[in-house]
């Protein structure tokens, strides 16, 4: 019985003035201890709800982290295949280049250069950019100097030539650029 049925059931006794018999005690007790066992059964039940619900939230927690993780090992995945694929082609570029310097027939140089520009156009569809060097001041990070020269009229540390080009993805150096530097 109800917290307000019972409420109910003693305001008719006290609206008529009756007494309560043993008998009418004993029969509102059990009713009584009916409704406690019906309240800690509720109280139970909800206990379990409560439990279910937290269980739920932690493993939609769990999910949204693992979703999380999983995309930043798909893209890192991703940067890591494209240095690979990067370091493997960076041969031929240099090739191309050393050729270009070497030829003298000018049609074959331009489509040497041809070549050479498309393999750019690809590596920057894949965030891969050339590292300036020429004219630039000389950055450690992105630059290996293995030669210094004075040059009357130029600030120190100064790119004046580049002997291998670098390259950079997302802030991560691929091959730095190999270079002379002023003195």
């Amino acid at each position: 019985m109800s917290h307000k049925k019972r409420k109910d059931w003693q305001d008719d006794f006290v609206e008529t003035d009756k007494k309560l018999t043993e008998e009418e005690l004993d029969e509102n007790n059990e009713s009584n201890c009916v409704n406690v066992e019906d309240m800690q059964e509720s109280l139970s039940a909800h206990n379990k709800s409560q439990e279910y619900l937290e269980m739920a939230q932690r493993i939609q927690a769990e999910f949204d982290n693992y979703r999380r993780r999983n995309l930043e090992i798909v893209s890192q995945s991703r940067k890591d295949g494209i240095v690979y694929a990067v370091t493997e082609l960076l041969p031929v570029l240099d090739t191309i280049n050393s050729a270009k310097r070497q030829l003298m027939d000018e049609s074959l140089a331009k489509a040497l250069d041809l070549v050479y520009k498309q393999t750019l156009d690809c590596f920057e569809k894949l965030g891969v950019k050339k590292i300036e060097a020429i004219g630039k001041t000389f950055d450690p990070n992105y630059h290996n100097a293995i030669m210094a020269e004075h040059i009357e009229g130029t600030d120190p540390d100064i790119v004046i030539d580049e002997f291998q080009e670098g390259f950079i993805l997302d802030g991560r150096v691929i091959r730095h650029s190999v270079v002379k530097v002023s003195n």
